[in-house]
């Protein structure tokens, strides 16, 4: 009994540590923030139009597919593309941070190994790179509402606590995958594999509308990245949302939190001898 009180208190001690560390990191936002953008700068450097070169190629994806698959499922272009243009562009989002952050540690390993820093610093600042990528991308929005406008409303911000919901699960799952990568190397292909299955069962070149059938709505319901992906791209086009996502996303990034959080505070020590 009193060896597994000392147990407890010690993985609390590590729990409240770790959280702490998380926290203090994450108020620094000139640090990785900057971390962030001198990334950016240094992919594209000597470029003329720098990141824009990936918002071009997202936006060519857009109108080819977008064009074939409306006509595939005999919908009206003006109603198929701005959906499936804000779903792909939100799912790029996730894969991008998902599959870098399996490889994080692994990649970020010289550093790691030279360098004193907590490790959520380079989780911070490849979510970051992302978060910029994709605000880039919301240009292609813009362009598309200017070209087939659709109705505003006050919904639309409620993009915000979804984006915040969406980065909480994220950074989580990010720090849980950059470990368990780091100590068996071939999960890494395994999750670049498994989130192209997962692309073709969320909902964003088909929707809810063009399919029928019980097992359809339950696969919405069931596949947590279409519930986060809906927590984004509905605001952003002034669609209602339900209760229902929203407590299903309250719980995905409260799962993931504990999730990460668990990880980083049991395996943070035992990373730099795992590289």
């Amino acid at each position: 009994m009193q060896r597994r009180k000392i147990r407890n208190a010690k993985r609390g001690n590590r729990i409240q540590s770790a959280a702490k560390e998380i926290l203090a990191q994450a108020a620094q936002f000139d640090r990785w923030g900057t971390l962030a953008l001198m990334d950016i700068s240094l992919r594209y450097r000597r470029t003329v139009i720098g990141p824009l070169w990936i918002t071009l190629t997202l936006a060519a994806t857009i109108v080819s597919v977008g064009t074939v698959y409306a006509a595939l499922f005999k919908q009206e272009i003006t109603g198929f593309l701005p959906p499936f243009a804000v779903g792909l562009i939100v799912w790029t989002l996730i894969a991008t941070t998902l599959q870098e952050g399996s490889n994080i540690f692994v990649a970020s390993g010289h550093l790691i190994k030279a360098v004193p820093a907590p490790l959520i610093v380079h989780v911070l600042q490849m979510i970051a790179r992302n978060v910029l990528i994709f605000a880039h991308h919301l240009v292609i929005v813009v362009l598309l509402y200017v070209v087939m406008p659709w109705p505003l409303h006050w919904n639309i911000m409620l993009v915000v606590p979804g984006f915040a919901i969406l980065l909480v699960v994220l950074l989580g799952g990010s720090v849980a995958l950059g470990m368990l990568c780091a100590r068996f190397r071939d999960i890494g292909s395994a999750i670049v594999s498994g989130l192209q299955f997962i692309f073709f069962l969320t909902p964003i070149i088909w929707t809810e509308d063009s399919v029928r059938g019980t097992a359809f709505h339950w696969l919405t319901r069931v596949n947590p990245f279409a519930t986060l992906l809906d927590l984004v791209r509905k605001p952003l086009l002034s669609q209602p949302t339900d209760a229902e996502q929203w407590l299903l996303g309250l719980a995905y990034a409260i799962a993931m939190a504990v999730i990460g959080l668990g990880c980083y505070a049991r395996y943070r020590h035992r990373v730099a001898y795992w590289l």
